[in-house]
């Protein structure tokens, strides 16, 4: 890997002001561009990418096209869907309610969904956020439509007659559930969910470029067009939140995962808990937090996210301070897989 990399035509590019700004470690971010130019030119990689090290921006640019049918370039502030990237917000939600007394992380779903079957009784706030409430996704229920927003995922979900398991028993990637996480968070907070998202998270931590998406928003600026791997389009056409729904850009990423790292939203033993392996009822342990993927031997967390055209990925190393944030628009024409492995080794060299 380390030979392919090096072996390619070294570019190193300058960016302006007012965004995150690059520092000078030439070899490693003209390593990162040699890299990232050899996926794009295979058509391997349409999208941006940031990346930091010791807490410090050493790469950030732009590959490809924001808008194909119109020509329209991609510029490290095209804003991207984040898809299931949104979940860490989501929980973050949760997580700020929790710390206001508001909420338990042990509070049942029947406390704020009485129209559920008696099983709500024994799901908790915690079951929903890793996954192991046994609420299905909807997805598999084949709830997709143009337009489906969280009334058409809650009537759906609550004429479910039984759980797909016992609640703690298993893990089972459940969009239901994270829609059901930020319905809570508007009866709570007693405003809609983009509104408290909008009020508690994104505009304290200065992210202009944020925003969970909604009938009434505004256009949003310098938004990415999603396609296909085939160059067909595929973009965003749904209204639900909390399992996705935000919009954001890698400049604005990177101002979450520095807030992240100064626990400016919450405490730093809460934020860890975010960040603990679930123990199954079976002794098990399903390595998935409060909307994290957890990485216990390399120490990072992350998560992914797919959703039309949109893929989206965000990793923390949380002892090196080091992070990659990709975005793209072109669905599966992107190998996140391989773009992550030559990443990690440049990063640990």
């Amino acid at each position: 890997m380390k030979q392919a990399i090096l072996g390619i035509t070294l570019t190193l590019l300058l960016f302006g002001c007012g965004q995150a700004q690059v520092t000078h470690n030439s070899q490693l971010a003209g390593n990162i561009e040699s890299l990232m130019n050899a996926f794009h030119e295979r058509g391997l990689f349409n999208g941006t990418l940031l990346v930091s090290q010791n807490n410090k921006v050493v790469y950030r640019n732009a590959f490809g096209h924001a808008d194909f049918s119109a020509g329209i370039k991609l510029t490290p502030e095209s804003s991207f869907y984040l898809a299931s990237v949104s979940k860490q917000f989501t929980t973050m939600a949760i997580m700020i309610l929790k710390e206001k007394g508001k909420l338990s992380y042990e509070d049942k779903l029947s406390d704020y969904f009485p129209d559920f079957p008696d099983y709500a009784k024994t799901v908790t706030i915690r079951h929903l956020m890793t996954h192991t409430s046994g609420i299905p996704d909807h997805f598999r229920l084949n709830a997709y439509k143009a337009g489906l927003n969280n009334d058409d995922v809650y009537n759906l979900l609550i004429q479910q007659k039984a759980l797909d398991f016992t609640p703690g028993s298993r893990f089972s990637y459940s969009n239901g559930g994270y829609v059901l996480l930020s319905m809570i968070v508007a009866k709570v907070s007693n405003q809609p969910f983009h509104e408290f998202m909008k009020n508690d998270i994104f505009l304290p931590l200065q992210m202009e470029n944020t925003l969970v998406y909604h009938r009434a928003a505004p256009a949003i600026a310098d938004r990415a067009v999603g396609y296909n791997a085939f160059g067909f389009l595929d973009d965003y056409e749904i209204l639900t939140t909390g399992a996705g729904g935000m919009y954001s850009n890698i400049d604005d990423l990177f101002q979450w995962e520095q807030a992240l790292k100064d626990h400016r939203l919450i405490p730093k033993n809460v934020l860890l808990e975010a960040y603990e392996p679930y123990v199954l009822s079976s002794g098990d342990t399903s390595y998935y937090g409060f909307g994290w993927g957890i990485n216990a031997e390399k120490n990072y967390v992350d998560h992914s996210g797919g959703f039309s055209g949109y893929r989206a990925y965000l990793r923390r190393y949380l002892k090196s301070g080091d992070a990659i944030i990709l975005l793209t628009n072109k669905g599966d024409a992107f190998a996140m897989g391989e773009i992550n492995s030559g990443l990690e080794e440049l990063l640990m060299e």
